[in-house]
């Protein structure tokens, strides 16, 4: 019997112990993280423009990778970030530019292989 007591005791002290480690840590919000935000897509003339902000809350400068594609044409631009600002990067989509209807969208930080940002848009030119 008081090994089975003592199981118990122990169980309930590592209970207490998770219970005290829930509800006293601190919940993460992801404030660290770089976030794509005021993501706009605007049809003017003969051309779609598209918008988005990009703000670094990586605790440190930073610069980013920004890739576009539309399958036949392709576009990079290197983007330093000072940590806590906003760069607002704008891109233009002209119908010659883009044959098959899709622009893909590819963010990087720099010397890390995969992207943490991907989006692919779909474009039509009919009735421009």
């Amino acid at each position: 019997m008081p090994k089975l007591r003592i199981a118990f005791i122990a169980s309930l002290a590592i209970l207490g112990a998770l219970l005290v480690f829930v509800v006293f840590r601190p919940m993460v919000t992801g404030d660290k993280f770089t976030e794509v935000t005021r993501e706009s897509i605007i049809q003017r003339g003969d051309e779609w423009i598209i918008q988005f902000d990009l703000i670094n809350k990586e605790g440190k400068d930073m610069t980013y990778i920004i890739n576009w594609s539309s399958g036949e044409e392709s576009w990079s631009q290197e983007v330093p970030v000072i940590d806590g600002q906003t760069f607002t990067h704008i891109f233009h989509v002209y119908p010659e530019t883009v044959k098959e209807g899709k622009v893909n969208l590819t963010i990087y930080r720099e010397g890390e292989p995969n992207p943490f940002e991907e989006h692919t848009y779909y474009i039509s030119f009919d009735g421009l």
